[in-house]
């Protein structure tokens, strides 16, 4: 029939045409919005560990007060209140937030986006965020090393098989470690005392390694050990990881803190200034 349009004759729109964007209710863009800026929050790495480390104490400090008064808001029971309640009930507790702050802390606290939070954990504050996120930034950091130093080598002549890329620890664990030189161990500012941050897969010979770059001694009988003895059963296999001795390390913001005590032994040289002590005292011959 003439007058008709047939779907060509519009352009192709109607049930086969593009869908209609679905529109947003004024709190769903309200809420779309705080999503946006928490995502540019979190891109200040300095900004979220602070935040995190911040909230977390104060979470802890309030936490009795706090689960007194979501367990008004809880008819239910059931240890948990909508994020909403949650939000104002933060504001019944003065936090010391913005709004979107407040929605931060409140998805961190909801990493699901289930809608409610459990008020009955706050004691625990923020830990399993701070280690989610020190988690994620340990592996970026190990991917960006491997990425930076990934080499293509060629394939084995014989076997025709590539060789592996280095192993890479997917969830490291750190250690504050102290190291104080025996001999010296009663000077509190002796230079050949260290405090480094290091891996708990670190192998002992590696931090051996590490301490003759920070002392510049040149002697390769270097030992570390767990005491001050020095005695064979306190020594560290220098083929083990300081894991494998007993040290299994922590988060980067929360790392185990070891002090292991290290001493090396003076190899003979037959540097002529050196030896020139032999000859002090001896009795001209005439």
């Amino acid at each position: 029939m003439s007058g008709v349009k047939t779907p060509t004759e519009d352009g192709g729109k109607g049930k086969k045409g593009k869908k209609k964007k679905k529109k947003l209710t004024k709190s769903e863009k309200a809420h779309e919005k705080l999503e946006k800026a928490i995502l540019k929050l979190k891109e200040d790495e300095a900004y979220f560990d602070n935040f995190i480390d911040r909230m977390h104490c104060w979470l802890v400090d309030v936490a009795p007060v706090a689960a007194e008064l979501y367990s008004k808001m809880d008819t239910d029971g059931e240890g948990a209140v909508t994020t909403d309640e949650f939000k104002a009930g933060l504001f019944d507790l003065n936090v010391p937030l913005t709004a979107v702050e407040t929605h931060l802390l409140t998805r961190l606290l909801d990493p699901d986006d289930a809608g409610e939070v459990d008020y009955t954990q706050l004691s625990h504050g923020l830990q399993l965020a701070r280690e989610t996120f020190n988690m994620d930034r340990d592996m970026e950091f190990e991917s960006l090393v491997l990425e930076t130093t990934r080499r293509k080598f060629p394939a084995c002549p014989c076997c025709k098989m590539s060789i592996v890329e280095p192993f890479v620890e997917q969830y490291p664990r750190f250690i504050s470690l102290e190291l104080r030189m025996v001999t010296f161990d009663s000077f509190k500012d002796y230079p050949g005392h260290l405090d480094l941050l290091v891996h708990a897969h670190l192998p002992v010979c590696r931090l051996i390694q590490m301490i003759i770059e920070e002392t510049q001694i040149t002697s390769s009988k270097i030992a570390i050990f767990r005491d001050r003895t020095r005695s064979r059963e306190s020594l560290l296999p220098p083929k083990s990881t300081l894991q494998e001795c007993g040290f299994l390390g922590d988060s980067r913001n929360d790392p185990e803190e070891v002090l292991l005590y290290y001493d090396y032994t003076v190899e003979f040289t037959d540097c002529p200034i050196l030896l020139c002590d032999h000859y002090f005292g001896q009795k001209l011959q005439v």
